[in-house]
């Protein structure tokens, strides 16, 4: 490994992560349909014919530009598609950490190995480099850094800033603070212009629009006020105390102050959990298996944090704060009560006490009388804590609490949930570590459940010069019952699955980079539709190829195969068993610069999914080009061109969306796909954005099931925004 007084262009070429994977041949799929080939071969004579001359003036690096975060969303929120609200946090904290950069002197691993491109072992370099050379200068001085190449700098310096440069007492006066008071608003307002049948037969107690309204105050980092108000499609807005519906159906807000002497943390109001790898705890934002198959395989845990999403899950209500100790000691504790959608049992009426609940909701929707009647039923009051040690190269933690709920938890009596959480409360304790030597990382967490069983995983990451490797082990048994734990894994709970992940990445030459990753797993007992215990593999392989600075593109081959539940006729009675199905799919994926003001993407993905007894084939092109005819003007448009059979083929492709929105549709059956984003900035202080799209099928009379049922071929959507910073 270079010494640390390497010059910047010295050490491993740059990190890529965009691709991952593991390869498997693929059967034949269709060819293109033919309404599709004149789209193809437009784009082959673009791509094949000469270069434009003013692509010779390109920058160094592909993506230069820090006002759009699409080209960096798109790499990390690939393995969230299937997952909008997960997808939606993630898009949020980039956001925000956009709007508000991290202070890069004063930081934290935790902080940094949350950035594009960064893992837990390249912000720990940057945090030991700090502390042996003094402060950065420059942003740009992260080059130094081994391993940190000019590529990763790039990425990350959106969201990073040097020390500000207001005072640094404990207690700046009320006039330092007011003059360097940032503040946000955000007000946001979409609707589909295709209404359901929730709508059309006024089943819905509220409009069609959802309206969203932000609100941020913050100086520096170190005082952070923060509002969120949010009403889904088809919510009432009104004033309803007994239904706890202030106006907007969901309110979320928090109070933060940072660096008060000891104080490290203090929030108050809404706020999120995360410690060691999340087998006892973690709330808000987990990534998992995507593109880049070695980050999203170890993370550290942040701490307490202040909530301020739209999602209406996945965080605590109260107070939390964080001390520092003598001896690099840092204890955490907090406090939280708050009320949760659920389903209550009533068919236990008559019997002493609340009535139980089956399942606990996290959709956050109130649309109906029915939907409302479930709101704010099931509480919950959780304390807890961390006692963590952090020295050079060694970092370890303690984690646990303890929740009683107002209604016990009656999970019912179907075998797969015989291992849920149930009673009036549950707890948690558990231990994490990580270890730092040289080139090697080892970490782990363990954690013991009430009924007496310790889930738990253990990894190790190699972090060369021109390789990156990582193995994780995990064993979550099926009585591991972690009601706030949210570990890496197949599953979206550390309980019930054994598996072990293997990932690697290679530079295999300036140009040319490969990443992989195999995942293997088993669930010992049943799972939802799953009634017998099952295994499982999924594997990626993605070929990034990158010959000119305004030119990049990458081919991912992904396989998943698994068992899933079917019925079986044997002698005239329907028995419950299992059959294998694989999906594999197939992505080729370009971007190119003809010049500052326009960006062309291309995309071709071809889907596999196939059963014993069925076959179904996909097929997804897509041609997008982004345009800024003026600083203050850009425009993102796409059409895009998608024939399937059906769902079991379907293909997710990310689009490009509002500031701190999230957009991956599902394409299936057939159709097109068309939608236009436009951005003006006519000050620095005022962004304005509109998006319009529409999706056509050719061979459907209705959309959608239930009372999300719109009647016709076509489904439109219009998107608009408005983000002031005075």
């Amino acid at each position: 490994m270079p010494p640390s007084s390497t010059p910047s262009s010295a050490g491993r070429p740059p990190r890529r992560s965009t691709f991952i994977g593991s390869g498997v041949s693929m059967s034949p799929i269709r060819l293109v349909p033919q309404r599709a080939l004149p789209v193809l071969i437009g784009l082959l004579a673009v791509f094949t014919g000469p270069l434009p001359t003013t692509a010779q003036t390109r920058p160094d690096t592909l993506h230069t530009d820090t006002t759009n975060l699409g080209p960096r969303l798109e790499p990390i929120l690939d393995a969230l598609s299937t997952t909008d609200r997960t997808a939606t946090l993630a898009a949020e904290q980039l956001a925000n950490l956009k709007a508000q950069p991290l202070a890069l002197n004063r930081a934290s691993v935790a902080d940094l190995s949350m950035l594009p491109r960064l893992t837990s072992r390249d912000a720990h370099r940057i945090v030991q480099y700090r502390t042996d050379n003094g402060p950065f200068t420059a942003v740009e001085d992260l080059r130094a850094v081994d391993g940190i190449g000019p590529a990763a700098v790039q990425s990350v310096r959106p969201f990073l800033q040097l020390e500000e440069t207001a005072s640094r007492s404990i207690f700046p006066p009320i006039r330092t603070i007011t003059s360097n008071l940032r503040v946000r608003l955000t007000q946001r307002y979409t609707r589909r212009l295709d209404l359901g049948r929730g709508f059309r037969e006024d089943r819905f107690l509220g409009p069609p629009g959802r309206l969203t309204t932000r609100l941020q105050l913050a100086h520096e980092r170190r005082l952070q006020l923060a509002l969120t108000l949010d009403k889904d499609p088809g919510e009432p807005l009104r004033w309803s105390p007994q239904t706890q519906t202030y106006g907007f159906d969901h309110i979320t807000g928090s109070l933060a102050l940072r660096d008060l002497g000891r104080l490290e943390t203090l929030v108050l109001g809404d706020f999120t959990a995360q410690f060691g790898q999340g087998v006892a705890l973690w709330q808000g934002l987990r990534f998992g298996k995507g593109r880049d198959p070695i980050a999203p395989a170890h993370k550290r845990g942040r701490g307490v944090r202040p909530y301020h999403s739209a999602s209406e899950t996945s965080f605590f209500r109260g107070a939390a704060a964080t001390i520092g100790l003598p001896g690099e000691l840092s204890l955490t504790a907090f406090a939280s009560r708050r009320r949760r959608d659920a389903s209550v049992d009533s068919s236990s009426a008559g019997g002493t006490g609340p009535l139980p609940v089956r399942t606990v909701s996290g959709g956050g929707q109130h649309r109906t009388p029915s939907e409302l009647a479930r709101k704010g039923t099931f509480g919950e009051t959780t304390l807890g804590g961390a006692l963590a040690y952090r020295r050079a190269g060694l970092h370890l933690g303690v984690t646990g609490y303890r929740a009683r709920f107002s209604r016990p938890l009656r999970p019912g009596d179907r075998p797969y949930r015989r291992f849920r959480v149930t009673g009036d409360g549950t707890s948690m304790l558990g231990g994490y570590g990580t270890v730092f030597l040289g080139d090697y990382t080892v970490f782990g967490d363990v954690a013991r459940s009430p009924r007496g069983s310790f889930g738990g995983l253990l990894g190790a990451a190699l972090d060369g010069d021109y390789a990156e490797a990582v193995v994780v082990g995990r064993r979550y048994p099926p009585d591991f019952a972690s009601f706030y734990g949210n570990a890496f894994g197949d599953g979206s709970r550390p309980q019930n699955e054994m598996g072990v992940y293997t990932g690697l990445q290679l530079q295999l030459a300036p140009k040319w980079s490969v990443g992989a990753y195999l995942d293997q797993y088993r669930a010992p007992w049943l799972q939802f539709n799953v009634p017998r215990p099952s295994t499982g593999w999924e594997a990626r392989v993605v070929l990034d190829y990158a010959p000119r600075p305004w030119l990049s593109s990458y081919v991912q081959v992904r396989v998943q195969d698994e068992d899933e539940g079917t019925e079986y006729r044997r002698a005239g009675r329907s028995l419950e068993g299992l059959q294998r199905k694989r999906r594999y799919s197939t992505r080729w994926h370009t971007e190119y610069l003809f010049s500052d003001a326009l960006t062309v993407r291309t995309r071709l993905e071809l889907s596999l999914h196939t059963t014993p007894d069925a076959r179904s084939n996909g097929f997804f092109l897509s041609q997008g080009l982004r345009w800024s005819p003026h600083p203050t003007l850009t425009a993102d448009v796409r059409i895009a061109f998608f024939d399937t059979d059906g769902f079991p083929a379907r293909i997710y492709a990310y689009e490009h969306d509002l500031r701190y929105s999230f957009s991956a549709p599902v394409f299936f059956d057939r159709g097109r796909r068309a939608y236009a984003l436009v951005r003006y900035e006519p000050f620095s202080s005022l962004a304005l954005e509109a998006k319009y799209g529409v999706t056509r099928y050719d061979n459907r009379t209705t959309i959608g099931s239930g009372l999300n049922q719109t009647e016709g071929s076509r489904r439109r959507e219009v998107r608009l925004q408005v983000h002031w910073t005075p």
